[in-house]
């Protein structure tokens, strides 16, 4: 076997102090890549600082490359914060150089807005690109046209697009031509396990930013209070990094506030696993999405998902793991809690089975081996 590569992932999305859950699939795709090659990973953020510095860890093969710069204020900030920004991508790059030297591959995580500048520092280099924008689609989150314009010729240059999705794909594939194999998001198998015991709790869970265009939260919430008039054995728990006061408002107003609805801040992905192990089933119901990470880590730690039919998530979710109803529709929501209240069992082995099979760093890391090999 040929010695292992040096990849440098530019990463437009990645997790830092002040936003530890941004990008975190991405770091995760890295860590999984790292089992194979030597992975350098570099984000830039914009931050409460006085002066630029660059921050840089090391976790066996996978070094980690942040460059934090000031925000700008004041008159022109756009045009300051976009200098900075440059600058400071051009310092992370240097110090790239300077640790490493050459990547092999670059591997760009997310094309806007880092991609914008792949070509400039990296003319030459092989690129590989992995998506995960919900903007590239059509709709409430749409990316603006003059965006696409510019991020288009950028897949195009890519010897490998690897979105996380089919349906992502394909949308990329129409904005730009270009073919395309599907990279699913990643779970880490030894953090998520199976649980000693069986789920017994009585207990549902939503993870998410409570983006409420997408995640429709306020929808999840409607349809607790419809089933809370038939079923009283049951909790729903609210995990998020996001802004939880109008969501709690509206729970509030339903009556099932602190009653049947119970709200958590961020939690570390361990804390996570722990918290699935009491859970009979996680709960999404998204206007749009492309595959979530928190599906598979479910599915690793042998729980269930109820889910809607929408974009990259039938690809994986089917009858032997999941409940799919259609979006918006809060009927089928309550009703598929209420099956599962009532007895509708999955088979925990299997649905652990699968994520490994599918999701787990040891099938990622293969497949981000096989691709780094083929270029």
């Amino acid at each position: 076997m040929s010695s292992p590569k040096n990849v440098l992932f530019l990463a437009s999305w990645y997790p830092h102090p002040s936003n530890p859950t941004l990008g975190n699939f991405i770091q995760k795709h890295a860590e999984a890549a790292s089992k194979h090659h030597n992975i350098s990973t570099l984000s830039v953020h914009a931050s409460d600082v006085s002066d630029v510095f660059v921050e840089q860890t090391k976790r066996d093969k996978l070094t980690e490359i942040r460059v934090f710069y000031p925000r700008a204020s004041g008159l022109f900030k756009r045009l300051r914060q976009y200098m900075r920004w440059r600058s400071a991508v051009a310092l992370g790059v240097a110090t790239y150089r300077q640790l490493i030297g050459e990547p092999d591959i670059v591997h760009l995580n997310v094309v806007f807005p880092l991609g914008l500048l792949v070509k400039q520092h990296f003319p030459n280099t092989p690129l590989v690109i992995t998506e995960h924008a919900s903007g590239l689609h059509e709709g409430p989150n749409a990316y603006p046209k003059w965006m696409l314009k510019r991020m288009i010729p950028v897949y195009q240059r890519a010897a490998m697009v690897l979105p996380v999705s089919a349906n992502l794909g394909e949308r990329i594939k129409s904005l730009t031509g270009t073919s395309y194999h599907v990279l699913p998001n990643v779970v880490n198998e030894e953090i998520f396990s199976l649980p000693k015991g069986t789920h017994s709790n009585h207990r549902f869970v939503h993870i998410s930013t409570l983006f409420e265009a997408a995640k429709n939260v306020h929808g999840i919430l409607r349809a607790v209070a419809q089933l809370a008039k038939t079923e009283q054995d049951f909790e729903f728990h609210i995990i998020t990094d996001g802004d939880a006061s109008e969501a709690k408002l509206v729970a509030n107003q339903l009556g099932i506030l602190d009653t049947k609805v119970f709200f958590h801040s961020t939690m570390e992905t361990e804390e996570i696993a722990s918290f699935l192990h009491t859970c009979k089933a996680l709960v999404l119901f998204s206007n749009f999405e492309n595959f979530p990470c928190v599906i598979p880590e479910a599915w690793m730690s042998g729980v269930p998902v109820i889910a809607t039919r929408v974009n990259g998530i039938p690809e994986f979710a089917n009858e032997q793991n999941s409940i799919l109803i259609e979006p918006r529709n809060e009927e089928q929501l309550a009703a598929a809690m209420e099956s599962v209240l009532d007895g509708k069992s999955f088979d925990a082995e299997a649905l652990r089975t699968y994520a490994l099979t599918h999701f787990s760093y040891a099938a990622v890391g293969k497949q981000l081996d096989e691709v780094y090999r083929s270029i």
